[in-house]
């Protein structure tokens, strides 16, 4: 067996035990995720017409998640230089081939040219080096997630700052849009790993009063990225207000989504079936005025047990 086959069939046994901690069949996750998939793209190509450029942001974000600094530098021990690459390189391509093959489907040429480009130059990419001088941030220390996350993922905002210049340059309104979008799902994601128990434990005050806290902070920090975006969209496409004030909406209401389900389940990660929950109101932005009181009570309940 070369090291190369170990690596990926390591990485099967480990999202089977996974899948098994979740208490599901491992080939529910099989024969569902795909479909998922496939019923997510399904319905955000038919609700959008930049639905191409939110497509690339997603996988952008996908590829940004195995760019960690301490992950590549523990596989640059275990393997040598040439083995290191070529799991770099298979796992990025693994990575996008669901969003090539449904654009493929779609017969989106370019943008297919435009993920494969991107799973390359993101191989040399890592996030948060250490001993290398902290970026500054407009965002505090405490709470964390912004501060750290801005640094992780400034490359991927960069780009967003930049589709919005192109979009405006170009007078496409939809591509300029799409980039709030982009940097919506980007913040949120800042919440994906959850904090050591003292960080909660050390807050005096209620549960609800903490959530609260939480979500209010989230969202200043969240202005503070998308606030520019929003301006230039405003001042140079006043025509698409209405759907600029509709997608901010929905980014806020999807920001507290995250947050609240990060809370429901700590100190674990999201849960499978969360996972299902946030998904499906991301892609139906109404179902957020159910899901978000639903993750409320379940995070209150669950922060309850230690505040």
């Amino acid at each position: 067996m070369t090291a190369l086959s170990y690596f990926f069939r390591l990485q099967v046994k480990r999202m089977r035990r996974t899948i098994s901690d979740w208490g599901l069949n491992p080939w529910l996750i099989y024969i569902g995720a795909p479909l998922l998939f496939a019923g997510g793209s399904i319905a955000l190509f038919s609700r959008t017409t930049y639905a191409n450029w939110i497509y690339v942001g997603i996988a952008a974000i996908a590829l940004v998640q195995l760019s960690g600094s301490v992950r590549l530098g523990f596989l640059q021990q275990v393997f040598d230089q040439q083995t290191y690459w070529r799991i770099r390189m298979l796992e990025n391509t693994l990575m996008v081939m669901p969003f090539m093959v449904f654009l493929l489907y779609r017969g989106e040429a370019w943008f297919i040219l435009g993920l494969l480009v991107l799973a390359v130059i993101t191989l040399p990419l890592r996030l948060g080096s250490k001993g290398s001088t902290p970026l500054p941030t407009p965002f505090s220390n405490r709470p964390f997630e912004f501060a750290v996350g801005f640094r992780n993922s400034v490359g991927l905002l960069f780009i967003a700052y930049v589709l919005m210049i192109v979009g405006i340059s170009v007078g496409n309104g939809h591509l300029s849009i799409a980039t709030l979008l982009l940097v919506v799902l980007v913040c949120s994601n800042y919440y994906a790993w959850s904090e050591p128990l003292l960080y909660v434990w050390i807050y005096q005050l209620t549960p609800q009063a903490f959530l609260w806290l939480k979500v209010r902070i989230a969202f200043g920090h969240l202005t503070v990225v998308l606030l520019p975006l929003v301006l230039a969209v405003a001042c140079f496409f006043p025509g698409d207000w209405l759907i600029v004030l509709a997608i901010v909406a929905m980014g806020y209401g999807y920001l507290a989504l995250v947050v609240l389900a990060k809370y429901a389940a700590f100190p674990r990660g999201v849960s499978f079936l969360q996972g299902i929950i946030m998904a499906v109101s991301l892609m139906f932005p109404p179902l957020l005025l159910v899901s978000v009181p639903y993750f409320f009570r379940q995070a209150k309940n669950n922060i309850s047990l230690i505040l």
